[in-house]
């Protein structure tokens, strides 16, 4: 059996060589066989549509396409060069982390593509333009000023970096914050910056001026005389150039070197100033050519026009206030220590109001106020801090009787308190005053002020009278025991 099956394979075997023999070379084609677990290697990877660029913050889906299509090793995995930029997922979503530039691969079956990812900033976090300001251009010695800074898109504002300097720290120093602080006289730029937009700001420092040091405080002239009036400054180191006007040309006129020439009958104020403080100096012209002190009566005109019934004071402050145009005096407390009665007269009479700027405060008397004209008003206030409580103790008129109700406007630091106390000497407490609101007093009442930001409780323990309180109760104690005492015993 064995010897016929090697038969018929020799059989089968030389009849299909035969056959192929005699057949033409080209027509021998035999389909070639693919076993089912022969593998198919991938050729190349088609990358598709996708954004090069991303703003931060968003993401997109990479859609590579592996062939061919029957490719044994279709499955693609992802990379990214640097995941701070862009960060990648194995299902191929991309998210833009923040700016730069990197690659992110795609890579299937051995073979390689790249995309190219540039992310760029938020339109709206960037900062297109910026704006920056100082609250003054002119700085004292020591003091401080504010820059402030706005920037467009408003939206930008919570990530833009600005940065401040000084090109001369030893004029001008500036934090992180934009603080200006004045430290030597002399001019310095400060410029702010934020991103590729750069602002300067031009600062002065400048050495405030102590005082203007005047050789008169008022002057009494007739028609057509001249007088001069000089002054000096301190200290030796702030502005030293000396500036006049007359606020009122038609009684005297002043020259740039301090020469006041009287004009007509009438009052005015030379003001003297050397650009950073000023002074005043207060010019009486008397009427007709008649001396300061003359004064008539009747109804005749004098040589200079003016009614003869007229009184002419030869203090200035009431020719000030006779004279004066508009219905409020404004002066310095150095040129009126004491308002005189005839001073509360003229008020009274001519229903005026008079501003008294001090160091701290402005008293403001009202002449349709005045009750009477027999008293006298201190114009000094001084502020002083308190030894008693947390603030600013200060008298009134120095505790005298008041003519009038006045009004005291707190100014500078002395405005920082909210509550006010008057000493009540009946009672020997601090008594509030509901009077008190937005850094004004007004009172008709002398005496002793407490200026504080504390509420005060008025409790006040003397403390003798406890020690002898004490004293008396120890004794009712011991009575008691020695009265009782010889009953324990029974």
């Amino acid at each position: 059996m064995k010897f016929f099956a090697k038969r018929l394979s020799a059989i089968l075997l030389l009849t299909a060589l035969t056959v192929s023999a005699a057949m033409p070379a080209a027509a021998v084609s035999l389909p070639s066989i693919k076993w089912p677990f022969q593998r198919v290697e991938v050729e190349s990877i088609e990358p598709g549509e996708y954004d090069a660029e991303m703003v931060v913050g968003t993401t997109q889906q990479l859609k590579p396409t592996v062939m061919p299509e029957n490719a044994t090793d279709k499955d693609v995995v992802f990379a990214s060069e640097d995941i701070s930029i862009v960060q990648v997922g194995q299902d191929g979503l991309i998210g833009a982390a923040s700016v730069g530039t990197t690659r992110v691969s795609a890579t299937a079956g051995g073979v390689t593509i790249y995309y190219d990812i540039n992310v760029v900033p938020d339109p709206s976090t960037v900062v297109s333009d910026m704006d920056a300001a100082i609250s003054s251009e002119e700085i004292a010695l020591g003091d401080t000023a504010t820059i402030s800074v706005s920037v467009s898109p408003s939206s930008a504002a919570a990530t833009a970096t600005v940065t401040f300097t000084s090109s001369n720290e030893a004029v001008a120093s500036v934090n992180n914050f934009g603080r200006v602080t004045a430290v030597g006289k002399g001019s310095a730029t400060i410029t702010v910056t934020c991103g590729d937009i750069v602002r300067t700001i031009n600062v002065k420092v400048y050495i405030p001026t102590d005082g203007i040091h005047l050789n008169t405080n008022y002057l009494v002239l007739k028609p057509g005389e001249t007088a001069q009036i000089t002054g000096s400054v301190t200290p030796s180191t702030a502005p030293q150039g000396l500036t006049f006007r007359s606020s009122d040309k038609s009684v005297a006129t002043v020259s740039g070197s301090g020469t006041v020439t009287a004009v007509g009958t009438g009052s005015t104020s030379i003001i003297v100033s050397n650009g950073d403080s000023s002074s005043m100096v207060t010019v009486i012209v008397n009427r007709g050519g008649a001396s300061s002190s003359s004064s008539s009566s009747g109804s005749e005109t004098d040589e200079g026009g003016a009614s003869s019934g007229e009184t002419v004071s030869d203090d200035p402050i009431i020719q000030q206030i006779n004279d004066a145009q508009i219905e409020v005096v404004n002066l310095n407390q150095a040129d009126i220590p004491l308002i005189t009665s005839e001073m509360l007269n003229a008020l009274r009479r001519t229903g005026k109001t008079m501003n008294i700027t001090g160091e701290g405060y402005i008293l403001t008397i009202k002449g349709t106020d005045i009750r009477n004209t027999q008293n006298t008003i201190n114009t000094a206030v001084v502020f002083t801090p308190s030894t008693e409580e947390n603030g600013l103790e200060f008298t009134l008129n120095e505790g005298g009787a008041m003519p009038c109700t006045v009004s005291v406007t707190m100014t500078g630091e002395n405005a920082s308190y909210g509550r006010l106390y008057l000493y009540n000497t009946a009672t020997d407490q601090w008594q509030y005053l509901n009077s008190y609101s937005d850094s004004v007093v007004t009172t008709d009442t002398a005496g002793r002020y407490l200026l504080t930001n504390d509420t005060l409780t008025f409790v006040h323990v003397n403390i003798y009278a406890m020690i002898a309180a004490g004293v008396a109760l120890l004794a009712i104690v011991v009575v008691y025991i020695v009265v009782k005492k010889r009953y324990w015993f029974w």
